[in-house]
């Protein structure tokens, strides 16, 4: 998604917040992918989730 959001016509300054998010929970996990590493940081990633679908909402002409 992330790279989708930067690949964007509109640029990624579009999409500031979404990739801030995703920054923010990349530092969380720390490289780790494993699964015992994604249960750990689960609320994180339900939270970013959350917070970019929210976004998302907010610009219904992103969605394709």
């Amino acid at each position: 998604m992330d790279r989708a959001m930067k690949a964007d016509p509109k640029g990624a300054g579009h999409f500031t917040e979404p990739i801030d998010l995703i920054k923010k929970l990349d530092v969380k996990l720390d490289g780790d992918r494993s699964f015992e590493n994604l249960e750990k940081h689960r609320a994180s990633l339900i939270s970013t989730r959350e917070k970019i679908n929210t976004w998302m909402q907010g610009h219904p002409d992103d969605y394709r």
